[in-house]
């Protein structure tokens, strides 16, 4: 064993016991950070971690919450699983993963090495971890920053896909650039299964697909055609087809959501009927992917039915709060992303009950350049939920609300049903909440507001 190693492991072994006693939150990355200032190439040197053990979980959207889904299977399973889900997903955090599970004199302990993994972060890791299973939930709009277009990531994940030839790949049916991964280079064929690996889906629930002015559809990753989605299920994602090279879905997946019941929180796939702990439609990939991957790994149906019947996700996705009489539903997205934004507007338009709805865009300041924008309100369709029953609209901040209430007034809603308040005052925001006649409030903005508001309510 390489002496650098030993000290490297020694010392974030060190580093995680500081943190547990004086610094909690740090303690998901800030060990695998000291460990790699002793030795850059410490997740290569750790002995008894085996690719056919190993999962690596990447994409734009659900990371987080179908690595958790996935290592609470495995576990129910009866078997040990070292993870990453509190989302330190680079290569510190995943190097922490590996000092929890490492014994100097016995290497990895686990059985299953499970790890959500940054999409840009994927093939400086894959180098030093070789993953057997990897899965790409999807690539999509993202941090425009630090991103650019969706095709820059895709580029860099199928830089990874092509120079691992063993790897069993499990790829979104639905989404196209997810889905051409897999396919050999001339293979241009509707339906053709990846190459290596399996593929998951989504029944569409309602086949009646709403369209406006702004409505979006995306080039083929395969010949740069315009991409036609026959019935979506989210943003960009549905069963499509290119008409120019025929690439499109739904004929080889290997995991089918067939049916979809919200009230009765349900789906079936393959026969079998699931609980549907989280009723945000993006969910059902996560459960879709989830299915398909334990499945292959040779996980029971009776496993993972109780699995699935006791899932917990990690908080702060969908919290709610009162305040003077109004119940206030908080549904978490990330603002550099108009996909989460638009399962937020699916499922608040699936509430026909008269609501207000609470619309706040913060700047995003986590990294340079900090910014705001409203145009990936654009990307979104807000109809179905302007058509559901809105009583009233309520766009706050200090930089964008008045473009916010713009985008409104373009999908619908009468401008006599809209507050602007353009700062971001928390008692003026709650003030305006409660001078609403309808009880049932739901709130998009960045997480820190919400728990000021949440704080503040009385």
């Amino acid at each position: 064993m390489f002496p650098l190693f030993l000290i490297a492991l020694f010392a974030g072994k060190l580093s995680a016991l500081a943190c547990r006693i004086l610094a909690p939150t740090r303690g998901s990355n800030l060990p695998g950070v000291v460990a790699l200032k002793f030795d850059r190439n410490f997740l290569s040197h750790v002995r008894g971690v085996q690719p056919g053990k190993t999962i690596f979980i990447t994409g734009t959207n659900g990371k987080s919450t179908a690595t958790t889904m996935v290592v609470h299977a495995l576990r129910e399973a009866g078997l040990t699983v070292a993870t990453n889900t509190e989302g330190a997903n680079m290569m510190p955090g995943v190097a922490t993963v590996l000092i929890r599970s490492t014994k100097i004199t016995r290497g990895f302990t686990s059985d299953f090495l499970v790890l959500e993994i940054d999409e840009r972060s994927l093939a400086t890791i894959s180098q030093q971890i070789p993953p057997g299973h990897l899965g790409v939930l999807n690539i999509q709009k993202d941090q425009v920053q630090r991103n650019g277009e969706p095709d820059y990531i895709y580029q860099k994940i199928k830089t990874v896909v092509d120079s691992l030839p063993e790897v069993k790949l499990y790829l979104n049916d639905d989404e196209p650039r997810s889905r051409s991964l897999g396919l050999p280079p001339n293979a241009l064929t509707q339906g053709e299964p990846p190459s290596a690996g399996s593929t998951f889906s989504v029944t569409a629930w309602d086949e009646q697909s709403h369209h406006d002015q702004w409505e979006v559809t995306m080039p083929c990753p395969r010949c740069a055609a315009e991409i036609d989605f026959h019935t979506r299920t989210i943003a960009g994602m549905g069963e499509f087809l290119c008409h120019r090279c025929n690439f499109g879905s739904r004929q080889g997946s290997s995991t089918v959501i067939d049916t979809v019941d919200f009230l009765a929180q349900s789906f079936t796939c393959g026969g079998e009927t699931y609980h549907l702990g989280y009723l945000a439609p993006y969910f059902l990939y996560n459960y879709a992917f989830c299915l398909c991957l334990c499945t292959q790994l040779g996980i029971d149906g009776a496993t993972l039915v109780r699995a699935l019947e006791s899932f917990t996700n990690i908080s702060g996705r969908m919290e709610s709060f009162t305040h003077q009489g109004k119940t206030i539903n908080y549904m978490r997205i990330k603002q550099e992303n108009p996909e989460t934004l638009q399962s937020a507007l699916d499922t608040l338009a699936r509430d026909s009950s008269p609501k207000v709805f609470v619309l706040g865009p913060a700047v995003i300041d986590d990294f340079i350049p900090h910014y705001s924008n409203t145009f990936y309100t654009f990307d979104c369709d807000f109809g179905p939920l302007v058509d559901s029953g809105l009583d009233r609209c309520i766009c706050f901040g200090d930089t964008i609300a008045w473009d916010t209430a713009n985008r409104l007034i373009y999908a619908g809603v009468p401008r006599e049903k809209i507050d602007i308040i353009d700062s971001d005052h928390d008692q003026q925001i709650l003030n305006a909440i409660a001078a609403c006649e309808a009880t049932n409030v739901y709130l998009i903005t960045w997480i820190k507001k919400f728990q000021k508001l949440k704080e503040q309510a009385s």
